[in-house]
């Protein structure tokens, strides 16, 4: 296969070159239809492409037919899924493709009527098998919207940096509370929630939250970018006076079912470990006094620890560290009002709980130096009973005369669990290990935001977490 980029980052520089591209691709589809679409419905169909295959760095790896090749095996990413067929049954699948109505090419829409039949003839999340030569592969989307609603209704938690900083007054209740949409083509590989405010004409705050899974990939994270519309009509990236990053909350968890029956360990452990500033602080349960014993330092290199770990504070606990929670909790957050409990916990009790220790920690000899708790940290919270871990994440980032900011949670597949017989064996490592899994049922709670001379613009919306 030839090798073109599919989704290439648009700059002032490579606009014009970008744009004639699809317009000749645009022009040759027409020749072929009685579609009949202007400029601007191209470029903004264009820019959809981006809800699709939305990770960046795996969209350098697309061709410009959204394929990559692995060993013998084609992926062909579409607007209605993901299909596979070995090198040699790749006429197969182009062949299957016309007869189905299903576009070839991603900057080209497949019809309303050819999407909703592929889907009704496979409805299941996952993998199906089409025949001997091609499969297909789509995720259906989480419900998060539960029993509370959970969209569009943004309001700060007690505790979070946006209801006690005073520099968050200045822009947030400019700010509307959108709900989120998942883009032209939905949910088909994973979470995907985006809100735009549009300014000036050509103008607009981009604000995302997204837990992508491509089969060979998967990507959960957050980004803010602000863009401005060309002569040509394309969407690109323009640096602005400020921008900033605000994830009140990110929770996503890990189903690890086969720890499940490990009668060696369980919730009620209280050993807790935290990662701050390259360092490993481990506090053994002393339960003879139900306190603890001196903590134990340790370097550690950052960049060693899976990247759901890698954070300016890591504290990592068998159970929440408050047993009326974990009763709540331990089978599942499976409701709007077990994460906003979960993200009140952390921001109320397990802030004042893991403040006190660390600043008693490092108060003793030989440290002896002040502890403030850092506002962008990550709370992992292990079931092993129940075979769950679960993540929460705040984010606060800003920076200034740049288009955008962004975090990366988990990407590829970085994160495994080492599981073996023995009360301190269920450990998490960036290494080989015995389970591989990716993070599910993606919540979170966000503000992107953008200043151009004193006017703030962006969004806030909420998923799944009040």
């Amino acid at each position: 296969m030839a090798f073109t980029l599919f989704r290439p980052v648009v700059t002032e520089e490579n606009e014009k070159f970008i744009y004639d591209h699809y317009i000749k691709l645009e022009n040759n589809y027409l020749m072929r239809t009685s579609t009949n679409k202007s400029d601007d419905d191209i470029f903004d169909y264009i820019d959809d492409l981006e809800d699709v295959i939305g990770d960046d760095l795996f969209a350098a790896f697309l061709n410009n037919d959204a394929e990559i090749q692995v060993a013998d095996d084609i992926y062909k990413y579409t607007d209605v899924g993901l299909f596979i067929s070995k090198e040699d049954k790749y006429n197969i699948l182009q062949e299957m493709l016309e007869i189905k109505n299903i576009s070839k090419d991603l900057s080209i829409e497949t019809t309303e009527l050819a999407k909703q039949a592929i889907f009704n003839e496979y409805p299941n999340d996952g993998l199906s098998f089409i025949n001997g030569d091609v499969s297909y592969f789509k995720m259906l989307p989480d419900n998060n919207g539960d029993d509370n609603g959970g969209y569009g209704n943004y309001t700060p938690t007690p505790g979070s940096p946006a209801s006690t900083d005073p520099n968050y007054y200045a822009f947030l209740n400019n700010l509307g509370s959108c709900t989120p949409h998942s883009g032209l083509f939905g949910n088909l590989f994973g979470d995907n929630y985006v809100c735009i405010d549009k300014y000036e004409n050509r103008r607009r705050v981009k604000t995302k939250a997204y837990n992508y899974n491509y089969l060979l990939v998967y990507h959960c994270g957050v980004k803010v970018v602000h863009q401005y519309k060309g002569w040509t009509g394309i969407w690109r990236g323009e640096n602005t006076d400020e921008i900033r990053l605000v994830v009140e909350a990110a929770q996503f968890e890990y189903n690890l079912d086969k720890l499940l029956g490990n009668s060696a360990i369980n919730n009620m452990i209280r050993d807790r470990t935290y990662f701050y500033n390259s360092q490993k602080i481990y506090f053994q349960a002393n339960n003879y006094n139900y306190g603890w014993n001196p903590p134990v330092f340790t370097y550690v290199n950052n960049t060693s620890l899976p990247s759901i770990f890698q954070d300016d504070l890591t504290i990592e606990f068998f159970g929440t560290g408050w047993y009326w929670l974990d009763t709540q909790i331990q089978n599942g957050i499976d409701s709007n009002t077990k994460a906003t409990q979960f993200n009140q916990w952390f921001y109320n009790g397990l802030y004042s709980s893991v403040t006190s220790q660390l600043q008693t920690a490092f108060a003793t000899p030989p440290i002896n130096t002040p502890f403030t708790t850092p506002a962008n940290r990550t709370f992992a919270a292990k079931f092993p009973e129940n075979g769950h871990l679960f993540i929460q994440k705040s984010v606060l980032k800003k920076a200034f005369n740049v288009n955008d900011q962004q975090r990366t949670f988990d990407w590829g597949a970085e994160i495994s669990i080492n599981a073996s017989q023995g009360a301190n064996s269920w450990s998490i490592s960036g290494g080989a290990g015995s389970v591989l899994t990716r993070p599910e049922n993606f919540r979170v709670k966000i503000i992107g935001a953008a200043r151009r001379g004193s006017s703030w613009h962006g969004s806030k919306f909420n998923v799944g977490i009040n």
